[in-house]
């Protein structure tokens, strides 16, 4: 008897958990990943503990219930973009969220492996966003990595340099 008990807890538990996620997606939208919603830099993490650029893309690219996310924080230890992923001869503009203070590095390679750029960061507040213009004018055409590791985690981003004339 106590097995069942037992067995049923858990049971309510997780479908309790599962409940909380499909009631934050709006099931009856189909997410959008082409709604343009700026360059606004201003992360969210939303209520399906995925970080967000911002609140225009939670309630789009997510299809999240509108104000089903946090403001002003993230849902890992830290989140980064990179935009235009498509560049040209001007710099890409890079965007860190660090939670917390400490260091990130930030690291390209091509599509062969090779190191081609490394910057470095530190975050001297919880919070902080950090924008800095990667500078894509030396790099060749092609397809590149830009890997970014701090506090033990690492994210990646692939991009492509598709053209080396100023338009």
């Amino acid at each position: 008897m106590r097995l069942v008990i037992v067995f049923a807890i858990v049971l309510s538990a997780l479908s309790a958990k599962s409940q909380s996620f499909f009631y934050c997606v709006d099931t009856t939208r189909v997410p959008n990943d082409y709604q343009p919603c700026g360059t606004d830099f201003s992360p969210v993490c939303g209520c399906d503990n995925k970080t967000y650029r911002n609140e225009c893309a939670a309630y789009f690219w997510g299809g999240l219930f509108s104000g089903s996310w946090t403001y002003s924080t993230i849902c890992e230890g830290f989140f980064m973009e990179m935009y235009p992923t498509a560049v040209s001869y001007f710099p890409a503009t890079f965007n860190l969220y660090m939670k917390q203070p400490g260091p990130a590095s930030l690291y390209i390679y091509d599509d062969f492996g090779r190191f081609k750029y490394q910057r470095n960061f530190y975050a001297t507040y919880a919070g902080q966003i950090i924008s800095e213009e990667i500078p894509v004018d030396n790099l060749d055409l092609g397809i590149y990595m830009l890997v970014v590791v701090a506090a033990g985690d690492k994210q990646t981003v692939k991009f492509a340099k598709v053209t080396d004339i100023e338009n």
